[in-house]
């Protein structure tokens, strides 16, 4: 995995009490689901292969091109978004012997679902735009990640909130 729980913690609040066993099935989803089909499969693999040899495409900060100066959020603060998305959506359930069920404490009230999907698509959406910045960043520095080709997948949004990708390779 790329990320972690404390990762997620530096842009979402996630309580400590979350075991790691429970939010990392929504990391790896994340990551294959969500930032794979971006990154084409050729790019994801040789970062989850040696993650040190991306720190600047993972981490972000500033960078220079054709002499203007620009951010990258990271790829990393995509995937927490996106993992925080997951996370929110279903991380509530629980299963049991007796099917599935979502906890609530003696003192507290399950969050609605209307809610929960409302974050949901807010953090996607969130995650979705500074994939463009790192999607930028990708294709203004082609020359330095050589599985990254620029259009690889080139998501269009319209007007009514469809979302079509279509994969180049």
């Amino acid at each position: 995995m790329l990320i972690n729980k404390t990762d997620i913690g530096k842009y979402r609040e996630v309580s400590r009490s979350v075991r790691d066993d429970k939010i990392n099935p929504f990391i790896d989803d994340s990551e294959f689901l969500d930032v794979r089909p971006l990154l084409g499969s050729k790019l994801f693999r040789a970062i989850s292969k040696n993650p040190e040899n991306f720190t600047e495409l993972l981490e972000g900060g500033e960078y220079n091109h054709k002499e203007n100066t620009y951010d990258n959020p990271g790829l990393k603060k995509v995937i927490c978004l996106f993992a925080y998305a997951r996370y929110i959506m279903f991380g509530s359930f629980t299963d049991t012997a007796f099917g599935f069920v979502q906890k609530s404490g003696q003192d507290s009230q399950s969050v609605p679902e209307a809610s929960k999907r409302n974050i949901h698509t807010k953090d996607r959406d969130a995650a979705m735009q500074y994939w463009f910045e790192v999607e930028r960043y990708l294709n203004r520095k082609s020359d330095d990640y050589s599985a990254w080709r620029s259009g690889v997948c080139a998501p269009k949004t319209f007007k009514n909130g469809i979302r079509i990708s279509k994969i180049t390779r």
